[in-house]
């Protein structure tokens, strides 16, 4: 995994001590990051990169980090959508292990009191221009009820940097949706 800053380039968040200059030059975190398909054990990536932005975070002082991770990262709500597919064959065997471990990551977040941490979790992701459509939030559950299941990028990367300064998003993981009708 790479991260790419305007002021000094790329490194390995995998890598400790490569993430601490990126760190230390920035003022906010967001990360977006994806990785490869697992079939038997949770993506453990995803709990190293917190685990190395947190501990680059308590060194330099810098508190405020966004994550992207996804709908039904929380287990038991995997068994709550209406799709018997999506259910029981895409949520269990094929995305499972890599919403497993954006679970874990976000349960490691909940420990880390010296963050302002948000996990924003979105539906399907479609690659599409910025829409100017308002958002719908649910900290409640594992997806937003009544809103459209697909969501721009760019429109996920407006809403991580909408909530930058706002500090009712401290500490939440957060699912949203645009406001359009399923369809």
């Amino acid at each position: 995994a790479v991260v790419s800053t305007q002021s000094t380039g790329t490194c390995d968040v995998l890598d400790r001590s490569a993430l601490l200059p990126h760190v230390t030059d920035s003022d906010v975190i967001l990360s977006a990051l994806g990785f490869p398909l697992a079939w038997y054990n949770p993506v453990s990536e995803f709990k190293v990169v917190a685990e190395n932005l947190s501990e680059c975070m308590r060194e330099t002082g810098k508190r405020r980090v966004i994550f992207m991770h996804s709908w039904y990262t929380k287990p038991d709500s995997r068994n709550n959508h209406p799709s018997w597919f999506m259910r029981n064959v895409f949520l269990k065997f094929v995305i499972g292990q890599n919403l497993a471990g954006m679970w874990e990551s976000e349960e490691y977040l909940k420990t880390q009191d010296h963050l302002d941490f948000t996990c924003i979790l979105p539906p399907h992701l479609l690659n599409q221009p910025v829409s100017d459509m308002t958002f719908t939030t649910s900290e409640e559950e594992c997806f937003v009820p009544g809103c459209s299941k697909d969501i721009a990028r760019a429109d996920c990367a407006r809403y991580m940097l909408d909530i930058i300064d706002n500090e009712t998003s401290y500490g939440k993981i957060r699912c949203i949706a645009v406001n359009r009708p399923p369809g």
